[in-house]
């Protein structure tokens, strides 16, 4: 072989650069989106997964534990501190069920059903910030195809 010429990288398809991958893409949109999304929601002290999950506790008073686990796509493991640091927060309140004293209902503190609308308004800025590139169509072609991905929706 001869040292003197310059070696020649192989040819790549371009669907193998890194920039052409799905994957790839999803993390630096996540990354930029979480980034954002920290900057809108300091103050309130949410994250999105504790945001998440605040919103669905919101969307449906009484939900249990499990099943807030399951839409969330979360272990339960996961959950129980989560749960914990909410509730020592006053945002969030266990009850017993009234026919099973094992099961614990989920509700919001007056004080976050109070603040719900400002959080969900902050969020709203934060997707019109991360999204302002996107026509209003093409957001819900992304939300649709997004949820392709991971629902068992067809």
């Amino acid at each position: 072989m001869d040292e003197t010429q310059p070696r020649t990288m192989p040819k790549m398809m371009s669907e193998d650069a890194l920039d052409a991958q799905v994957g790839y893409n999803l993390k630096r949109a996540s990354a930029f989106a979480l980034n954002d999304f920290a900057v809108e929601l300091t103050e309130a002290g949410l994250r999105p997964v504790t945001y998440g999950m605040l919103a669905l506790i919101d969307e449906r008073p009484g939900i249990r534990a499990a099943e807030l686990c399951r839409l969330l796509g979360m272990k339960s493991a996961n959950m129980a501190p989560l749960l914990a640091e909410l509730e020592e927060r006053g945002l969030v309140e266990r009850d017993d069920h009234a026919g099973d004293r094992r099961v614990r209902m989920l509700t919001l503190t007056p004080a976050a059903r109070q603040a719900m609308p400002r959080w969900r308004r902050q969020v709203r800025r934060h997707e019109d910030r991360f999204l302002h590139r996107l026509t209003k169509k093409e957001r819900a072609t992304l939300l649709r195809l997004l949820r392709l991905i991971w629902t068992d929706e067809g």
